[in-house]
């Protein structure tokens, strides 16, 4: 692949990301034309071009585990539910000392990410400014 400069390759990366805005959107109305389709003509399923598109209903359940707490003894409480840190609450017991930074490094595993964000530079301009005139 040839190199490209840093302006180019940013203007690459916002056109595919404008890209995939237009075609998640499309196919969402594709989506739900389909299955107002399906819906009208009482099917559940069309083979187009060698590929079956299915309409696959289910259900999704959840539980309210505050209540069951409640109804169901604490061993048949922990059997059936599982329990994780909340970095947020973990993270203000460090900084307040409640936990050891030895405590924290012997249970945290740290994975480096990577992410490129965007942001709209006159909306970061107006912001700028509507922070001067409080100040």
């Amino acid at each position: 692949m040839a190199r490209i400069g840093t302006t180019q390759a940013t203007v690459n990366y916002l056109a595919a990301r404008e890209a995939v805005e237009v075609a998640q959107a499309a196919l969402a109305q594709a989506e739900q034309d389909l299955k107002e389709t399906f819906a009208r003509n009482g099917v559940e399923q069309s083979t187009v071009n060698g590929k079956k598109v299915i309409l696959v209903k289910s259900e999704r359940v959840k539980y309210a585990a505050a209540k069951l707490r409640d109804l169901i003894s604490d061993r048949l409480y922990k059997k059936v539910t599982k329990t994780e840190v909340d970095t947020t609450k973990f993270r203000a017991a460090l900084a307040l000392g409640e936990i050891g930074d030895d405590i924290a490094q012997a249970v945290a595993t740290v994975t480096q990410v990577e992410a490129v964000r965007v942001y709209d530079i006159a909306d970061e301009i107006e912001i700028a400014h509507n922070i001067k005139q409080v100040a």
